[in-house]
């Protein structure tokens, strides 16, 4: 009898599309922006609304991904989406002008969140149920390394030119692209469909809603404006924002990981709470200090929450709801996130605009992380009282 595949195999074509779809495709921007500016390529309200064009495209990503792997299937849907954000790495060429790059940045954005949203389930579709806890968390740490990996490259090939850095993160997608090929099933997994009109939703769902789009506005100083403020706004140049960025990435790679364990301890409930009372804390960390540890517990803590929050949600949802109707609740929760972060990122970039001020951005994002506490505290009040019943 043939052994089965290590996770590491299994989890490969997930990790592998994730590095490129979100490490590349959305991740890399961020450490580039203070480069274009310093190379006069765009201003700065310029470059974060490339970054808003990004979470546009992922809304729309959102509301296709389903239909899309329904109509071609999830291999052809997940092989033309890496292949996309190789295409756009390649052809948005910063020289040529914020009309011609941002329609590029718009297309990852679009196809960095047909992977997230298929690629998962599809590969773990195909785990056995006892190792997709093992398998789950390596495929999600692909958003990390692939923060890690940009980070370290892009302050390295900047020294040459903006251009050379825009290739070198093409090479790294093409040389991830075999990894991404193989390994997906034809047909969407039944965990990824919808079915029917769901449960009803009651109080806890949409406290837990409410504090999901919380996240998902609260993390954008930081996944927008963390680099460019550290680089620009406090003067320590591209390669020192691009060194936390790597450590944001660290910790995005840690982060499902410990949270997960941490949500085993105390329930998911209270971690998603006290995950995000900690992000909100850390996003507002540099209103009170700029020194180097306050930045690196900033990276690191905010670092491990992004990822870790749709981990924790996702878990919240399955409590209230059972296997069954999770799907079609999580699908909702997912558009709802999707929804409010391409919102927030307009609403980020127009208010950078006007004020040219990181810290209305940190103080913004903070508050929002802080009602969003508050509101899956009551989520998980409600989650104890359902157990006692």
């Amino acid at each position: 009898m043939t052994p089965p595949p290590s996770a590491f195999r299994q989890a490969l074509p997930g990790a592998a599309a994730l590095i490129v779809g979100h490490g590349i495709g959305r991740f890399a921007f961020t450490p580039l922006i203070p480069a274009l500016v310093a190379a006069g390529l765009f201003t700065g309200p310029q470059a974060v609304w490339l970054g808003a064009a990004n979470l546009i495209g992922y809304f729309i990503g959102s509301l296709s991904a389903l239909w899309l792997a329904d109509r071609f299937g999830v291999r052809a849907v997940m092989r033309a989406a890496v292949g996309a954000v190789l295409l756009a790495t390649l052809a948005g060429v910063p020289e040529w002008g914020f009309a011609w790059l941002a329609p590029w940045r718009l297309l990852t954005g679009i196809a960095g969140a047909l992977i997230l949203i298929l690629g998962p389930s599809a590969v773990l579709s195909q785990v056995a149920i006892s190792r997709r806890g093992t398998v789950g968390g390596l495929i999600f740490c692909g958003i990390g390394i692939g923060i890690v990996l940009a980070g370290t490259l892009v302050p390295w090939l900047t020294r040459i030119d903006i251009v050379a850095a825009w290739l070198g993160l093409a090479a790294l997608a093409l040389l991830l692209w075999p990894f991404a090929w193989a390994g997906w099933p034809q047909k969407p997994p039944v965990s990824a469909m919808p079915s029917g009109p769901g449960p009803r939703w009651t109080l806890p769902l949409y406290c837990l809603a409410l504090a999901y789009l919380g996240d998902a506005m609260g993390f954008i100083p930081h996944t927008v404006f963390w680099v460019d403020f550290i680089a620009r706004g406090l003067g320590h140049g591209v390669a020192v924002g691009s060194l936390f960025w790597v450590l944001f990435g660290v910790g995005a790679a840690l982060g499902t990981l410990l949270l997960g364990r941490l949500a085993d301890k105390i329930g998911t409930g209270a971690a998603l709470t006290l995950m995000l009372a900690a992000k909100a804390i850390c996003v507002a960390l540099p209103l009170v200090s700029h020194t180097i540890p306050a930045l690196v517990i900033s990276s690191l803590i905010v670092g491990a929450a992004t990822p870790g929050a749709a981990l924790l949600a996702s878990g919240v949802a399955l409590d209230f709801v059972g296997p069954e109707a999770h799907r079609g609740v999580w699908r909702k929760l997912t558009l709802i996130f999707s929804t409010f972060q391409a919102l927030a990122g307009q609403a980020f970039a127009a208010l950078f605009a006007a004020t040219q001020a990181y810290e209305a951005i940190f103080a913004t994002g903070a508050g929002i992380l802080t009602l969003a506490s508050f509101a899956a505290a009551m989520t998980w009040r409600q989650q104890r009282l359902h157990k006692k019943i």
